[in-house]
């Protein structure tokens, strides 16, 4: 809506208004990444000190050490939690033949967020942006801390999944909402930098503060009520209300912004006949639907490719995420280590994306993360697995950095490839692929139960191919965004033998050809009658 985007030039495209409704927004990421990854600990097995009949004691981090109670002895060796560490396999002896429920807790926890992310979408449309995020942050709240009271492991893994839930319909909310008050030029800034990152390094700070993993889950759900507060300082999204028809709405806010960004109040005259014009257009406009992403070989090569990179960006950064438990050493220290580098991956994209490119950037980091992931195999092989174990948290953690900014980078690179009629059907696509990478990443982590070296031999298999994959795709940045699905039309067959419907006019008059539309290469063949042909340049 270019009406619109010139308002928010006129008013400052991130003036301090803007900055504090993308502040006050992204600080819900803090206590959202808290309860989405509180199965890093409340899930992870005990530290237990063993020792043998010759008094020598040897610290280790198996739930095998639980077949028999808080005290086992196998081979004339009794092991003993080394603290007062719990979670919910010491609480309802989740070890032996019951070891993988926690993992099976936490895809379900993120089969939940994919069934947030699907109904969210379409209530904030419906609903708003505002109400739907702070209402369902509300009864986030209630769920995060009745799960922290569950007497059985079934009613736990039940409440995760409504956790989950509100969990990725906030997500998708807190995305969205600052978008819309910026210009394009600020799109990538506002998509790639939050607080996420923070919620993970706090998170290892309360769990090394809170060892048991009900106090670990109140008091975060705890100190994450103030940030309800918030409703009074946040707006409901205008683009949202112009889309509604509720101009009067959407004119206040804007002229609230104008004041408080110290500029004047902006001319609305043209505002209302934009919005008319662009009503009848959607009342014109061809419906699309999902079967559109593969509506040609490239269109469904495309969709693909960015479909599968979402897909492994979730998995191995949520993989990465839930594995630390699995890392030699210290779990909090593991972990936020792991919180710290995705800063600097986030900065590193924000800083080179525009320079080096779209599609250079995602493949550069997905090799990153790939080739330092696969070297842990390497390692494994060569015997040196546990002789080597900084090493192996160094190479996770560099992995971890890749797989970050990947992430933030393929999601910038997939709206600008959708072609504007199908990029809210596109990026949902994908999103739904990511989440079920999600799902699929504890059952990932839950090999490496049996072999350290597993999962991330998975990890980097997976980020290798998607560096090949996106290496396919049509570089986008400096790039005008495509609006429509594309033909090549050919000058030479009358129009009576045309069998498809173009969506845009035509362009780019060369050689007989004629090309519209996205940014997937070779795209369908379409003929034009030998009366539109062009001269030849």
């Amino acid at each position: 809506m270019e009406e619109y985007e010139k308002i928010l030039k006129d008013i400052r495209p991130f003036g301090p208004f803007q900055v504090r409704v993308f502040v006050l927004v992204s600080m819900f990421e803090t206590p959202l990444a808290w309860a989405m990854l509180l199965p890093m600990f409340t899930s992870a097995s005990p530290d237990f000190v063993c020792e043998t009949e010759s008094n020598n004691s040897q610290s280790i981090n198996s739930s095998e050490a639980l077949h028999n109670g808080s005290t086992a002895t196998a081979n004339q060796t009794k092991c003993q939690p080394a603290d007062s560490f719990t979670s919910i396999v010491t609480e309802w002896q989740l070890h032996g033949d019951n070891k993988s429920i926690p993992d099976h807790i936490t895809s379900l926890q993120m089969a939940g967020v994919l069934v947030g992310a699907l109904v969210t979408g379409q209530l904030a449309d419906l609903l708003g942006r505002k109400k739907v995020l702070y209402s369902e942050y509300f009864l986030l709240l209630i769920l995060w801390l009745a799960s922290a009271f569950m007497p059985t492991w079934q009613l736990y893994a039940a409440a995760r999944f409504f956790v989950g839930a509100l969990v990725g319909g906030c997500l998708v909310v807190n995305f969205v909402l600052p978008l819309e008050f910026v210009t394009p030029a600020w799109r990538t800034f506002c998509g790639c930098i939050g607080f996420w990152a923070v919620g993970l390094i706090t998170l290892s700070g309360l769990a090394f503060l809170l060892r048991d993993w009900r106090h670990l889950t109140m008091t975060t759900a705890a100190i994450s009520v103030p940030m309800l507060f918030s409703w009074w300082f946040v707006s409901e999204s205008p683009r949202w209300l112009i889309s509604r028809g509720r101009i009067a709405e959407a004119k206040n806010i804007l002229e609230t912004a104008a004041r408080l960004n110290k500029r004047p109040v902006p001319d609305f005259s043209g505002l209302e006949r934009v919005v008319q014009i662009e009503d009848l257009k959607r009342q014109e406009q061809k419906k699309y639907f999902y079967w559109h992403l593969f509506s040609s070989c490239s269109m469904a090569r495309g969709t693909l490719i960015l479909m599968y990179g979402w897909f492994v960006s979730s998995a191995v950064y949520y993989g990465m995420n839930f594995n630390v438990k699995n890392l030699a050493g210290d779990r909090y220290l593991n972990a936020l280590i792991s919180g710290l580098v995705e800063i600097p991956a986030v900065i590193f994209v924000v800083c080179i994306h525009n320079r080096l490119g779209r599609r250079k950037t995602v493949a550069l980091l997905m090799l990153l993360a790939g080739l330092f992931t696969f070297s842990i195999l390497i390692i494994d092989l060569t015997g040196n697995l546990q002789n080597l174990n900084t090493l192996v948290v160094v190479f996770a953690m560099v992995g971890k950095f890749g797989i970050s900014g990947g992430w933030a980078a393929t999601q910038v690179f997939s709206a600008e490839t959708f072609p504007t009629v199908v990029r809210n059907i596109g990026v949902g696509a994908c999103s739904m692929a990511a989440r079920i990478g999600g799902i699929v990443a504890p059952q990932l982590v839950l090999l490496g139960k049996e072999n350290r070296a597993v999962p991330f031999t998975i990890f980097g298999v997976f980020a290798l191919v998607c560096c090949c994959l996106m290496l396919l795709l049509p570089e986008t940045v400096r790039v005008s965004l495509p609006d429509f699905l594309s033909y090549k039309i050919r000058v030479d067959t009358p129009l009576d033998d045309l069998n498809c419907q173009c969506d845009a006019p035509l362009s780019d008059k060369r050689s007989g050809i004629k090309e519209i539309g996205d940014n997937f290469d070779a795209l369908d063949d379409v003929r034009l009658p030998l009366s539109e042909k062009e001269s030849p340049d």
